[in-house]
């Protein structure tokens, strides 16, 4: 096992960030990987470098990262205690708009660039197109299908987020661009592509176009999701839940729900609700009730960490049928000290937990994780994290920073949920 330089002496202790051992006022989190120097091994003590891109957690509690380095994709996998990791030539991490895991275990990334497609990663690091076509050798039909058509060989360009539901189903969100850029969220059932969510506008006129825009001012509570027109082609995570229900996240600016009737109900950042995070309790500490999400503002994304890039933004469920996303507080106040970072580390790993704070790019958003229960009240069930994933009772968050040797590395800590 090799040892990267250890850089500035561990000196620091994190009260310097606000974050006391042991103290009750702050959030008390395990590190679980990142917080050290070796190559592998114990994950607690080795390192994990690169832009972070995205971070998720399958049923078996094997945890895995996505990062990016010079263009080339790293997938680090957290099992038994112990880190790994594996280049993953074939596609660009940069075009990665999500990455997710089966029930399996089998990891999936969709990339939004013209090549499309959703992708599988084996644990030896080779990744192979199961949705979408070789876009330089194909010679077939050049438009979007339609509902009903092949999944196989599919002329799909740009996905926008991806997800694997309990019965090895697979969902993506697609971009359209006629009229208008648009989003469809649809499955492969049979074999067969079909739309779950959105409003296929395609061959509108301007006029029918317009008066299909029910995002605007939302949308009535019940309608079939079907009938939603998603503009925007920014990424959109997906997400499915544990009875089934798809969550979205169009635009970034709102949750959608949709339940197996296939009606859609707005979770979070209804506009026609007022959309202002004034309309609910500001954040105190975390897990702590803040109202209706319905009334609260919301911007899925990871924030502009170090300096070559942004990570994706987080959409979770678990099995009690909590929502967790990485929202961005841009405009607001800061997260109060019981948001900030407190537990056990010695050594390397206490510097390291300061640093993940402190050398963070000036001006960063401040990033918090928002908890969407299904009696349809809001929590921050944590900050300070650019990536989010659920096992059981525990939240995993994912901190991206520069270190002291203007190396690009993550943080990941995991912190209880509390029933």
């Amino acid at each position: 096992m090799t040892k990267r330089g250890m850089g500035v002496a561990a000196a620091l202790v994190l009260a310097a960030a606000g974050c006391t051992p042991g103290s009750t006022s702050a959030q008390t989190v395990e590190l679980v990987a990142g917080g050290g120097e070796a190559d592998g091994g114990p994950a607690v003590d080795a390192f994990i470098d690169g832009r972070l891109v995205d971070m998720t957690v399958d049923r078996a509690g094997t945890l895995r990262v996505l990062t990016e380095t010079n263009a080339v994709p790293t997938m680090w996998t957290v099992q038994d205690g112990k880190l790994s990791h594996v280049a993953v030539p074939g596609f660009r991490a940069e075009y990665v708009s999500q990455m997710t895991t089966g029930p399996d275990g089998a990891v999936y990334v969709a990339l939004w660039n013209g090549d499309g497609g959703v992708w599988q990663i084996t644990p030896e690091g080779k990744a192979t197109q199961r949705l979408g076509i070789n876009r330089d050798t194909y010679r077939g039909d050049r438009k979007p299908p339609a509902d009903g058509a092949a999944a196989e060989g599919a002329y799909l360009r740009y996905l926008h987020g991806v997800a694997v539901g309990p019965d090895n189903r697979m969902y993506f969100a697609e971009e359209r661009n006629d009229p208008t850029t648009h989003q469809l969220v649809r499955t492969v059932d049979g074999g067969k592509i079909k739309t779950v969510l959105g409003r296929d506008l395609a061959g509108l006129t301007a006029r029918q176009w317009r008066s299909a825009r029910t995002r605007e001012g939302g949308f009535p509570d019940g309608i079939a999701a079907t009938q939603i027109a998603l503009e925007g082609g920014l990424n959109d995570p997906i997400a499915i839940g544990a009875d089934g229900t798809l969550f979205a996240a169009p635009g970034r600016r709102s949750v959608v729900a949709v339940r197996a009737d296939g009606s859609a109900h707005e979770l979070i950042g209804n506009v026609a609700a007022g959309g202002l995070d004034g309309a609910v309790d500001d954040p105190e500490k975390p897990f702590a009730d803040r109202g209706p999400a319905a009334r609260a503002s919301v911007w899925l994304r990871g924030s502009r960490t170090g300096q070559r890039g942004e990570s994706n933004a987080s959409l979770v469920t678990d099995e009690r049928g909590n929502v967790y996303v990485t929202s961005v507080r841009t405009g607001a106040d800061d997260l109060p000290g019981r948001f900030d970072w407190t537990g056990d580390a010695t050594g390397r790993q206490r510097d390291l937990l300061v640093q993940s704070r402190k050398r963070r790019d000036v001006g960063t958003d401040t990033t918090e994780v928002l908890q969407i229960r299904p009696d349809g009240s809001l929590a921050t069930a944590a900050g300070h994290a650019d990536a989010a994933a659920v096992h059981g009772d525990w939240l995993y968050l994912a901190r991206a920073f520069t270190d002291d040797e203007s190396t690009d590395r993550v943080l990941v800590v995991r912190t209880a949920i509390p029933r």
